[in-house]
Formats: C-alpha cells, sequence, structure tokens
C-alpha cells in the first residue's frame, strides 16, 4: 500500500485511504476558507460604499448645510441617515417610474433613466476614476498610462455600478435583502 500510495497512513486499507481522501477534497481549507471570507468582506464593504458612498455624503452635505457647523455630531448624523433616506426613495421612486413606463412601452422611461443612471452610476464612477488618477503624481497624470487607467477604473465601475441598481428590473439591489 505504502509504495502504491506514499501518503497513505500505517496500516490504512486502500478503500479507508479513498474515503479519507474524498473527505480531504470536499472539506474546505482552512486557509483559503479565510481568503475567500476575506475577499467577500473586502466585496461586500466595496458594494455598500458604491451603494450608498456617494449618498451619505450628499446627506451628510445636506445636514451640516441645514443645520449649521456648531450643532453636536449625533444630530447631524441623524439627520444624515432621514436626508440618505429620502435621497434612496427618490431614487427608487424614479426607478418604480422606469419600470412602469417600460412596461407600458412608453419612450419617457428614458428622461427618468438618464438622471437615475446620471446620479447613481456616472458621478460614483467619476470619483473612481478621479481616486485612480491621484494615485499618480501630479506631473504623470496627463500620461497615456494614468489616462487610460483612471478611464479603464471609470468604465468598468459604471458597468458594475449598473449592474447592481438593475434600473430597468423590478427589484433592488441584492445587498440590500
Amino acid at each position: 500500500m505504502k509504495a502504491k500510495y506514499p501518503d497513505a497512513y500505517p496500516g490504512e486499507s486502500e478503500q479507508q485511504y479513498w474515503t479519507r481522501i474524498e473527505e480531504e477534497q470536499q472539506r474546505p481549507d482552512s486557509d483559503l476558507g479565510l481568503l475567500s471570507i476575506l475577499i467577500n468582506l473586502a466585496l461586500f464593504i466595496l458594494k455598500i460604499a458604491v451603494i450608498f458612498g456617494m449618498f451619505i455624503y450628499a446627506g451628510y452635505i445636506l445636514s451640516q448645510k441645514i443645520l449649521g457647523e456648531d450643532i453636536n455630531k449625533s444630530r447631524i448624523w441623524g439627520v444624515t441617515v432621514f436626508f440618505t433616506y429620502l435621497i434612496f426613495c427618490t431614487i427608487y421612486f424614479f426607478k418604480g417610474i422606469i419600470i412602469g413606463l417600460h412596461s407600458k412601452n412608453r419612450k419617457l422611461w428614458i428622461l427618468p433613466w438618464v438622471i437615475c443612471v446620471v446620479l447613481c452610476c456616472v458621478f460614483p464612477a467619476f470619483v473612481v476614476k478621479a481616486m485612480v488618477a491621484s494615485m499618480f503624481k501630479s506631473t504623470e497624470q496627463k500620461d497615456i498610462l494614468c489616462l487610460g487607467l483612471s478611464w479603464g477604473a471609470f468604465v468598468l465601475s459604471l458597468i458594475y455600478i449598473y449592474n447592481i441598481y438593475q434600473f430597468k428590473t423590478p427589484t433592488a439591489p441584492g445587498i440590500l435583502y
């Protein structure tokens, strides 16, 4: 047995060997399991940042403008959550209009769709583009490599964000439920 299967345990039969090998292959490796958990956590945080980040920031700016700077932080964050909620209500109201008009074959659905895509996809994609461009020195930002990478990041993030929202389908982003 040892000559045929060098990793067999002493005194292990061939049937026991194959049973153990099958169990080991079905059991996830602890290192890869931890790595996949970390990758999934990073992707979850990225999705949360993409979906909520711009709107939380917009709600925060609105609450600072309305309440002023000298109000306590907990009240500003409470009003920020309220404004962020109102922004999302408006976005999903427009999404409902898009779905309703599109299902009735009216061409007017294009106008709220453009508004939603610009607000929810294009602005965050420009933020990603600016973040990628800021990774380069200011003298290198006119180079073709910087321009190509930043616009590539823009296009990829635009496609990714649009796939999250799915404006013409009657669903909320999967991360919300």
